[in-house]
């Protein structure tokens, strides 16, 4: 209860109450960080500072992730004139507030330290070394996501340090990746303006040109960093394979991604876009074989968001050879023996044993087969009907029936035939290809059952 009491006292301004009330408690149990904290906000209020930062001190060596603890200590520090010591304690405050989630405080903690001069303002020529830290920890994941958390982190950082090229250049990244490229390319321009030698920018600007499918400008930025030997070069090969792709040269995105893999097997992305051109070709089973590989080497590596786009892809795979496996079992494919007038002849198989040429006539309303072909087949004939033949001429023509008729696998049984004299080929009516969508190709006709 005491404690409580005591934090009362500093409410109240009775700094030294307080004090008196800490130290027995310290004295019983000095493991307590926010005894040693308290105490401490006591003594700066007291002006005593460098008994403040003892206690500080002492607060953060027991909770080492202790953010209130550092900026109590940084307060200490700067009103001692200790310009190192606060702005080591206000960064050690703002990186565990930003791992908090406390942005406020976080924002306190920069400010606090934009205010104590240029040691923690970066120049042009070296916009990372002194925030990195603090970018690193909110936009460690801007390549792999869009996310508007992202986003806004990277806008909230902005907004502190407008001149941070890397942040720049991570927000172009995630405002491609959402399409709007006018931002994207404001940004990167921006970041190349604060530094136009900086290799790790020319690599992201090749990215967001990938991104923008500007496929030329992304390879000269690919190339001149391989030309420089610098980064990661399997990485940079395979960035450029998928600059190549954009622009149909496979061939040359192909050999990419060979020099990224033998300076790098274990490069999960080079096979993940080598996947993404064979798709692109349906040669399905090699994209499959190079996903499933791109798949284990993202578990070894823990990437939990690659191994399910690529889970999704295999998936995606998979579902397309079943429907061109639904498709193709729709589709009959037929030999165009020769064409009469242009029309195409095929054979037709009637009761399973009689083979007859017939003409593809899709104006007919009956098959109509010649009478050796009838008299082969023994029909039993069931009367006459009126027919139009070819040549314009209406004759009366006798009706019958067949068992079946074939073409392939595609059967139907029990069709109505009419017998024409004087002919040597029959013409396959609506009676029959009513059931099928027909493509006449060059050699060969498709039937797709409906």
């Amino acid at each position: 209860m005491s404690y409580q009491q005591a934090l009362q006292d500093i409410k109240l301004g009775y700094y030294e109450a307080a004090i008196a009330k800490l130290d027995p408690l310290l004295h019983t149990d000095p493991s307590q960080p926010k005894l040693w904290y308290a105490k401490a906000l006591a003594l700066l209020n007291l002006q005593r500072f460098r008994e403040a930062i003892t206690s500080a001190q002492l607060s953060v060596q027991l909770n080492p992730t202790f953010a209130p603890g550092y900026q109590l200590l940084g307060n200490a520090c700067s009103q001692l004139g200790d310009k190192r010591g606060a702005i080591a304690a206000y960064k050690q405050a703002a990186n565990f507030y930003l791992d908090q989630g406390d942005k406020t405080q976080a924002k306190n903690c920069l400010e606090k330290l934009k205010a104590l001069g240029p040691q923690f303002i970066p120049n042009e020529q070296k916009s990372l070394q002194e925030s990195q830290a603090f970018l690193q920890k909110i936009s460690i994941d801007a390549e792999n996501s869009h996310d508007s958390a992202v986003l806004d982190n990277l806008n909230w950082l902005l907004n502190l340090d407008s001149k941070n090229a890397e942040a720049l250049a991570q927000r172009a990244l995630i405002q491609a990746k959402r399409r709007d490229y006018s931002a994207a390319l404001a940004d990167i321009s921006l970041a190349l303006q604060l530094c136009p030698d900086d290799l790790n920018l020319r690599l992201q600007r090749g990215k967001i040109r990938l991104w923008l499918n500007d496929a030329e400008g992304a390879i000269a930025d690919f190339s001149a960093l391989l030309e420089t030997k610098w980064g990661d070069l399997s990485e940079i090969y395979c960035l450029r394979s998928q600059a190549y792709q954009q622009l149909n040269d496979l061939d040359s995105a192909f050999q990419d991604l060979a020099y990224a893999l033998y300076l790098n097997p274990e490069n999960s992305e080079c096979y993940r876009v080598r996947g993404d051109i064979y798709q692109g070709m349906k040669d399905w089973e090699e994209a499959i074989s190079n996903y499933r590989r791109a798949v284990s080497l993202s578990l070894e590596e823990g990437n939990r968001f690659n191994y399910q786009k690529l889970q999704d892809k295999i998936a995606e795979i998979e579902r397309k050879i079943e429907r061109e496996k639904q498709e193709a079992a729709r589709i009959i494919r037929v030999p165009i023996k020769y064409r009469t007038g242009g029309t195409p002849v095929i054979s037709v198989m009637f009761n399973d044993s009689i083979s007859c040429d017939m003409i593809l006539d899709t104006g007919a309303g009956i098959i109509c087969i010649p009478e050796d072909i009838a008299r082969s087949l023994n029909i039993v004939f069931i009367g006459n009907q009126p027919l139009r033949v070819a040549d314009g001429s209406l004759t009366n023509t006798p009706i019958g029936y067949v068992r079946s008729v074939s073409i392939q696998k595609a059967k139907a049984e029990n069709l109505e035939v009419a017998v024409l004299p004087r002919y040597s080929q029959g013409l396959l009516g609506q009676n029959y290809l009513w059931r099928y969508d027909i493509r006449i190709l060059q050699t060969e006709v498709e039937l797709y059952l409906r």
